[in-house]
């Protein structure tokens, strides 16, 4: 039976689900597409690591790391909440520029750096990191922290794809937007 935190985790990954549905039918037209070499294993890896991280199988895996406490839950809670809350903010900051599921460059792409990408130039993978850190926490299984450790690879590959297309779009505008800010983590990296 999963704990009353894991189910307020599993509930806000539903919620961010429900806000970012629009943005795909309310997005700017796709003008570029990179190369998908490298985004469909990036999308692979990052769905596999969702399976890991909310999915009860595979069963072997689901043995406890952490344990399944007020304390763990509490802090994973926490961690889930202020991630998921992290990413509808930058979402709803980049507005129609959002790609969602494949790295795009849109049509009078704009480059964000207002609201959380004036801290990170990533904020919805930083949320999006933060949040699965929190529900690992909250079911403490050892499928679930491989969930993370999935997510966190394909995260990386997805910043380096757009780290890439953005230097290429904007040139001096986004060097200078990276000399400001950090790529993940505010004050860190």
């Amino acid at each position: 039976m999963k704990s009353p935190y894991a189910i307020i985790a599993y509930c806000s990954w539903l919620v961010l689900g429900l806000v970012w549905l629009p943005g795909y039918f309310m997005s700017k037209n796709t003008a570029n597409v990179p190369s998908l070499a490298m985004q469909i294993p990036a999308s692979a890896l990052l769905a596999i690591g969702f399976v890991f991280l909310l999915s009860p199988w595979p069963r072997s895996l689901n043995v406890a790391v952490t344990p399944q406490d007020a304390f763990f839950g509490i802090i994973g809670v926490a961690l889930d909440l202020a991630g998921v809350g992290f990413a509808i903010w930058a979402r709803l900051a980049l507005g129609a520029n959002w790609s969602g599921l494949v790295v795009t460059m849109k049509q009078a792409h704009e480059l964000v750096q207002t609201g959380p990408y004036a801290l990170v130039r990533h904020p919805i993978y930083t949320g999006i990191l933060l949040a699965m850190i929190g529900t690992a926490l909250t079911r403490g299984t050892l499928a679930s922290y491989i969930g993370v450790a999935a997510g966190f690879v394909a995260i990386m590959i997805r910043v380096g794809i757009e780290e890439q297309l953005m230097g290429n779009r904007f040139g001096e505008a986004h060097q200078t937007y990276r000399r400001r800010t950090w790529k993940l983590i505010p004050f860190v990296w």
